[in-house]
């Protein structure tokens, strides 16, 4: 909500939801703010208010004519399943099955770029803290590092003998984790591209993730058990049974994938404060089933992906709902993992 000496700008928030809502159609034509937009813009719409006399004559919503904007502020169709996505200085990277990386602007929903030279789905993604440098992993069992400012590849990195579930970069980007199917995790050196670790598991490695405190700390995850490691390859603490889900960068709020619904709760209190429903692609392929969500940097909105659908939600236009004690808190990673 923008707020102009004390007053809400009803009218400056309804006009940003708008553009929103309707920013591929006026890009594609303008002529469609008249034709489509405002028709089908919601009857509390300011902008559908004050421009309605002016509406085509020919132009008439007679059914599932909404009442307000949905919480949900942009959505994005892909022309391919998205397996995994990241947030990185308002960009949204999406790894996608045809083996391209799409840029998105997380505001807006356009395109930026496509990187691409894997020659597998795109499984992974993980920018640096900066979010000058992006790190995907792939089924063609490489690791690439990718520069955002140029789109090139900066290096590639080979040792798995499997399809590459994970990856993570280190807070002062010089070392990179990588999980794979062949149920290792791989410490690479970044500036190098030597491999300086291999750390053998009992199982696939499905997630990992460093220490945004402490470059030399990461996590991973395996055979549902969750491990902490240095950058020597050595074990650091006990090791937990668990999955994860998406944390916020200032660590006050995590979300939660569960069916058809996305919560958003408070880290403390475990208090809800969204929920979002979404809707799988029935035409997306059989083993469409890797849901991810991530928050933005600042916080401010969620993406998820469901089948070729990515979802893009404003945190702060959600009404608060009930409390609820769903999780049982036994660890706080500072990077994105929350473990039950």
């Amino acid at each position: 909500m923008v707020i102009q000496t004390g007053v809400s700008c009803k009218w400056t928030n309804d006009s940003q939801r708008f553009l929103l809502e309707h920013f591929d159609t006026i890009c594609d034509s303008p002529s469609q703010i008249y034709h489509f937009a405002l028709p089908f813009s919601p009857s509390s719409s300011w902008l559908q208010k004050c421009y309605s006399m002016e509406l085509p004559q020919t132009v008439k919503v007679v059914k599932g004519f909404l009442a307000e904007w949905g919480v949900c502020s942009r959505t994005v169709l892909l022309d391919s399943t998205p397996l995994t996505l990241s947030c990185g200085n308002n960009t949204i990277a999406i790894g996608l099955r045809s083996r391209d990386i799409i840029i998105l602007d997380a505001i807006t929903g356009s395109q930026g770029a496509v990187l691409s030279g894997h020659t597998g789905c795109v499984r992974s993604l993980a920018f640096s803290p900066d979010g000058s440098s992006l790190v995907s992993g792939s089924d063609d069992k490489t690791v690439r590092l990718w520069d955002m400012q140029t789109g090139g590849v900066v290096k590639t990195f080979s040792g798995h003998n499997d399809w590459v579930f994970s990856v993570s970069i280190s807070s002062d980007c010089t070392r990179i984790a990588s999980g794979s199917d062949d149920e290792t995790i791989c410490l690479w050196d970044t500036q190098t591209g030597e491999l300086k670790h291999k750390i053998k598991q009992q199982h696939s490695v499905n997630h990992l993730s460093f220490s945004l405190i402490d470059p030399g700390q990461l996590t991973s995850i395996s055979g549902g058990k969750v491990q902490q490691w240095d950058i020597n390859g050595d074990q650091t603490g006990p090791t937990y049974d668990g999955s994860y889900i998406a944390i916020s960068p200032d660590y006050t709020q995590f979300a939660s994938w569960s069916g058809t619904t996305i919560t958003v709760q408070n880290s403390d209190s475990r208090a809800i404060v969204a929920k979002y429903s979404v809707v799988h692609d029935d035409d997306c392929d059989d083993d469409c089933d890797d849901e991810c969500c991530c928050f933005s940097p600042n916080g401010r909105f969620i993406a998820a992906s469901a089948g070729k659908i990515i979802y893009v939600w404003d945190i702060a236009s959600c009404h608060r709902a009930r409390f609820s004690d769903y999780f049982s808190l036994m660890s706080l990673h500072p990077f994105g993992l929350f473990y039950l």
